[in-house]
């Protein structure tokens, strides 16, 4: 069984918590006081976007839009029941969630629909007249670990690219990096302890929020949900 939103949250935001207490903890004197009144006005220390660290740009600023587009294999999508669009539709939701201005995914389904034969992500950009085009090109993606269909372990690996569209036309790639990801990453899930249904609800969320991480702030231990 998957956990909510407001429940991932709150366990996210005990694990901060504790950590930075186990820190705070082993120090004395004045400077625990401080760090302590810190944490609890400030709360755990985050981590910077990669694309804000890596571009100067933020999808977070005021006016900034955007449009999230995922490409697949015909066979990953014939096997895992259109995991281009799932991606699309999830990370959508996760940028919606964390303040980035993001195009509703069936939005962009009906322009691609509507447009088979397009080339570039700079055309759906240039329809949607979005600031940034998030392109998803999956190249391997897995629900069961190697040869084990009693295993589960989700496993996605492919490339990032995001577009920036210019102010006199067309548009430009300002950010790259390599796609690779295993949920969970200590040890596979049983199939008699879920379901993969419902295994697959639980990956494409956990997976949705480490491509997110690339474009909103997040904290140390949010990752820790990942390891079982």
């Amino acid at each position: 069984m998957t956990c909510s939103h407001s429940t991932r949250r709150l366990l996210r935001v005990s694990i901060h918590l504790s950590a930075a207490l186990l820190v705070i903890v082993s120090l004395t004197g004045c400077l625990k006081q401080i760090l302590f009144l810190g944490l609890l006005i400030h709360g755990p220390p985050s981590i910077e976007p990669d694309f804000e660290s890596r571009t100067g740009k933020s999808m977070t600023a005021k006016g900034v839009t955007v449009a999230v587009l995922c490409e697949a294999p015909l066979e990953l999508q014939h096997d895992f029941g259109k995991v281009d669009r799932e991606v699309a539709k999830y990370l959508t939701f996760r940028l919606r969630e964390h303040q980035v201005s993001s195009v509703h995914h069936e939005r962009v389904q009906a322009w691609l629909d509507e447009n088979p034969e397009w080339d570039s992500p700079v055309e759906l950009g240039e329809a949607l007249g979005v600031t940034y085009v998030i392109h998803i090109e999956i190249e391997q993606h897995s629900l069961f670990e190697k040869n084990n269909q009693n295993l589960l372990r989700g496993r996605t690996e492919g490339l990032l690219s995001v577009y920036e569209m210019l102010p006199d036309g067309g548009g430009k790639r300002v950010y790259t990096r390599d796609i690779r990801t295993r949920h969970p990453r200590l040890a596979p899930r049983s199939t008699y302890n879920t379901t993969p249904a419902n295994f697959k609800r639980e990956y494409l969320s956990r997976l949705s929020d480490q491509l997110g991480w690339y474009f909103y702030e997040h904290h140390h231990g949010d990752d820790i949900p990942d390891a079982t």
